[in-house]
């Protein structure tokens, strides 16, 4: 995982079923950096996701750091 700008993460994940996704190595996700900035994610970390597609792109609705 890395975060190449304030409101983007960009992932590597296992298959997501109820989005009919396969496994990726990269991924972006965008989502507010308000949000992003309190879980503070860094290169490497693994974390847990929610996400909902919207007009063409994914987006972020909770993340947490998985130890």
């Amino acid at each position: 995982m890395v975060r190449p700008a304030p409101d983007l993460v960009v992932v590597s994940h296992d298959a997501v079923q109820a989005l009919g996704m396969r496994a990726m190595e990269l991924m972006a996700i965008s989502g507010e950096a308000a949000l992003l900035d309190a879980v503070d994610p860094r290169p490497g970390d693994r974390v847990r996701l929610a996400v909902r597609p919207t007009d063409g792109q994914v987006v972020l609705l909770r993340i947490e750091r998985i130890p």
